[in-house]
């Protein structure tokens, strides 16, 4: 006998296949179609079969025979439509199929379940404008890369063992590698905004340069100036904007890894970020872009994500080695030459370390301070060599007040 809570699961099967149905209408429409092999009622009908064959059949018999005549049903209007217009596609057909599943699963007692799996193929199917338009949009390298991304995300890293070797126990493969996946989704992320939106001014290309990589924009924005491309202050506006990116990215390396180091240096970088959007405001305001390009690579290459797992490793052992035999002052020194090459591998290292309990979170923080002081250090020098004295005078003034915001606050954030 059916119960009241039977009937509210047919229900519910009706209604996935009336919103699946009623978006394959809706597109069909869309497209001005003659005719459509399925629609709204069609797609209710079979959702109901499917809740129907579940109540009904307590094995798989009766499913199986309604999923059978479903397909030889599907099978021959398919045939039929592509005999009339050949290459047609076989969505709806395929979603025919989902849909009787759909309503299967609501009543065999998994209602939530397959409301959401109908909610979730409506929005899928009505992708298809902007599947349309990135797949013209998005060219062989970008696909390789967004490949390449996926296999260190979903290939390499669980095969990794989660176990920690070498001398100090310093090298974790698993770690090292989610730090890796963690600094390249970061950058493919920044390389996509840029493509987007990147030409829309100088200020912006900073912005978002600066999520991708703060040292390319920097690069990309000084031969700007000195091209021409933009005037010395918005350029050194967008510079200047990088480089406070770069300090919110940090924040959010450190928060992902280790809060208890984001909770010892967010004062620090938090004074110098408002310090350093007041400066790039400062800088912006009137002057005009002659909407200078952003020039980043490709961010997934898989030579620069090996160099940077290597040099991940490698500032661990050192880090390790210089805490344990000099104390955090040889710790200190190390990251101050690991920041004149990169602030992010320093930055996941001494985190990690910290979150393991190899180096106090305190000791982790002013390191991870050290190193971002020596690389906007290097390229303040950057800029003053490439893109000129007026530029380079705004760049390297906004960030001795960078610096100078971070040390007062870090400063008061020990003493406390």
């Amino acid at each position: 006998m059916l119960d009241l809570t039977d009937l509210q699961h047919l229900a519910i099967a009706v209604a996935i296949g009336f919103l699946i149905g009623f978006q394959r209408e809706w597109r069909d429409a869309e497209e001005a179609r003659a005719r459509s092999f399925a629609g709204a009622r069609t797609f209710a009908f079979v959702a109901l079969v499917g809740g129907l064959a579940g109540l009904l059949s307590e094995g798989a018999v009766l499913v199986a025979v309604g999923l059978a005549a479903i397909a030889a049903l599907t099978v021959a209007a398919y045939w039929a439509e592509a005999r009339d217009e050949p290459g047609a596609g076989g969505t709806t057909e395929v979603a025919i199929f989902a849909t009787y599943l759909l309503g299967v699963t609501a009543t065999r007692g998994e209602p939530v379940l397959a409301a959401a799996g109908g909610v979730g193929a409506a929005i899928l199917l009505s992708l298809k404008p902007w599947v349309e338009r990135w797949a013209k949009a998005i060219d062989e390298r970008e696909i390789g890369a967004a490949l390449r991304f996926l296999a260190l995300t979903i290939i390499v890293l669980p095969i990794l063992p989660d176990k920690a070797y070498g001398p100090y126990d310093a090298l974790n493969p698993r770690q090292i590698w989610q730090f890796v996946v963690l600094f390249s989704g970061l950058s493919f992320v920044g390389y996509w905004l840029t493509k987007l939106y990147g030409e829309r001014g100088v200020l912006l290309t900073g912005i978002v340069g600066g999520l991708a990589s703060s040292t390319a924009a920097t690069l990309s924005l000084s031969r700007a100036i000195k091209e021409g491309a933009a005037s010395e202050g918005a350029g050194a506006a967008g510079v200047v904007a990088a480089n406070v990116v770069m300090l919110l990215r940090v924040a959010v390396l450190l928060g992902a890894v280790s809060i208890n180091v984001l909770l010892a240096t967010w004062p620090a970088l938090a004074a110098g970020a408002v310090v350093g959007g007041v400066c790039a405001y400062l800088f912006w305001r009137g002057q005009k872009s002659k909407g200078a390009a952003m020039t980043l690579g490709n961010p997934m290459e898989l030579k620069p994500a090996l160099i940077f797992a290597a040099l991940l490793a490698g500032i661990g052992l050192l880090s390790r080695y210089a805490s344990e035999g000099f104390g955090d002052s040889g710790l200190y020194v190390v990251a101050l030459l690991a920041g004149l090459a990169d602030v992010d591998a320093l930055t996941l290292s001494a985190a990690g370390q910290a979150g393991s309990g190899g180096i106090e979170p305190r000791a982790a923080g002013v390191a991870v301070l050290l190193a971002v002081a020596s690389n906007v250090v290097v390229k303040g020098a950057m800029t003053f060599a490439i893109a000129g004295r007026g530029a380079g005078l705004r760049v390297a003034g906004a960030f001795a007040a960078i610096l100078a915001a971070g040390a007062g606050a870090l400063l008061y954030r020990l003493a406390v």
